[in-house]
């Protein structure tokens, strides 16, 4: 029950997001002295969450919903403003970190926010209404974090609150693409589970769940990537500099990380998810695995994304997203009813292909083209997943200490990464002068 109504809060919360944020992102790259747009963009999604609940109120009564579901879905509202969970409000508060490179702050307050669940989640055998005490703490385990933002924001940027909603019409006409957006990609990752509730009923919803927790976290990889190319790639389309070598740089780097994730899970799905949930929801390995498969699309799109928007061809992500979810709810409709939670997960992994091959025409129309090697790609994807299925066979801690080994020789053997493509790597960390060293101690022990 708590999946499921937090699915359906997730998908209601996009309608405070606006696609406000990627647009303040964008323009706070430009300038980041000024917190009068941001201001504005913090204030919209203020009132956009007072007319959320008032609005929900008046119709939950009206429809098929349980007074008990009412009231767990009023009180993770409160997420939307309070939690890094739903990437709306906390995710805006962000803004000025990403842009100054200083991530590690709401990282950090992100995770004082998930050990605080985690010691009030201690508490629950103690407690008589299990669903709604974790649901209550759930929702104020994000309080911390919350306030520690405003606190950062005004020590390292001299921050101070403003309530205005100057440039507020500019603000929403530029975010209305990415508002579609926004709303139908958060569909695409909540209503899957919707759709399986209502077919199959909540045990379907608890074992797919379990592969769902263990994809999701992973989309933090490419938005943090993102977050410390953006305003790199915004400068450089600024000075009408190429971003050629950024650009594909960075795709490299996404598709090295989810294929090696997707091929070591996959070989020892069942062993990893026993490890992780215990022997109930093992049936949940060949889904989880396939929604692992499915990241592989997904990280190139979401940087691909990035790069429309900061191009200001914004247009392309709202039918990126109108693909994504037209594909994946008709075949949910279509698998689910037979194959239940393998159905959802078939069609989340199709509908993420598609929506790929459409990302692949969109930068196509903008002149963008992928130059790297493909062939080398090509050739350590085999290797790698060779090796990692004949050693699958051994115990579960040594297959994946191997694994590790395994990945680090095989990129080095196939130079994965040419010099060119490190140095740009250190230069993003600012750690440029220890990268020419590395690359020189490469060059003398490796000869291939």
């Amino acid at each position: 029950m708590f999946s499921s109504v937090l699915a359906v809060v997730s998908i209601l919360s996009k309608l405070v997001d606006f696609g406000i944020e990627p647009i303040v992102f964008r323009e706070f790259s430009k300038d980041n002295k000024s917190f009068h747009l941001f201001n504005a963009g913090l204030n919209l999604r203020f009132l956009f969450f007072i007319i959320l609940i008032i609005g929900y109120n008046i119709v939950a009564p009206f429809l098929s919903i349980t007074s008990n579901e009412i009231l767990l879905s009023n009180i993770l509202f409160f997420t939307i403003i309070l939690s890094a969970k739903t990437f709306v409000v906390r995710e805006l508060l962000a803004t000025p970190f990403k842009t100054n490179l200083k991530m590690h702050y709401p990282m950090v307050l992100s995770f004082v926010d998930n050990l605080v669940l985690l010691l009030l989640i201690v508490l629950i055998k103690f407690i008589k209404a299990p669903l709604l005490y974790f649901t209550i703490a759930y929702t104020i385990s994000n309080l911390p974090g919350f306030i520690f933002s405003f606190y950062f924001l005004q020590k390292k940027f001299n921050y101070k609150y403003e309530f205005t909603f100057d440039h507020s019409k500019w603000l929403i006409k530029e975010s209305l693409p990415m508002f579609g957006f926004v709303i139908l990609t958060n569909i695409f990752l909540q209503l899957d589970i919707v759709i399986l509730n209502s077919i199959k009923g909540s045990y379907e919803v608890g074992i797919y769940s379990a592969g769902v927790r263990l994809t999701m976290p992973l989309s933090i990889i490419p938005n943090a990537i993102v977050m410390t190319i953006f305003p790199k790639l915004v400068n450089k389309l600024k000075e009408n500099e190429s971003t050629e070598d950024l650009t594909n740089f960075t795709i490299k780097l996404l598709y090295f990380i989810s294929f090696s994730m997707a091929a070591v899970f996959s070989f020892e799905s069942k062993e990893i998810v026993n490890l992780l949930f215990g022997k109930q929801y093992i049936e949940s390995s060949l889904s989880a695995s396939i929604l692992y498969w499915s990241q592989i699309f997904i990280f190139f799109s979401t940087f691909s994304l990035s790069f429309l928007i900061a191009s200001n061809n914004q247009k392309y992500n709202f039918i990126y997203s109108l693909v994504q979810v037209i594909i994946n709810v008709s075949i949910c409709f279509l698998l689910i009813p037979k194959y239940s939670y393998m159905g959802a997960s078939i069609a989340k992994l199709v509908a993420s292909f598609s929506s790929f091959v459409f990302v692949i025409f969109a930068l196509n129309k903008v002149n963008f083209k992928l130059t790297f090697g493909k062939v080398k790609l090509i050739i350590w994807s085999l290797l790698l997943s060779v090796t990692l299925f004949i050693i699958s066979t051994l115990p579960i801690y040594v297959y994946l200490i191997l694994s590790l080994l395994i990945i680090t020789t095989f990129t080095l053997i196939t130079k994965f990464y040419d010099e060119k493509e490190l140095l740009i790597f250190f230069k993003l960390i600012r750690k440029e002068t220890i990268g020419e060293k590395i690359i020189l101690l490469l060059n003398k022990k490796i000869k291939f």
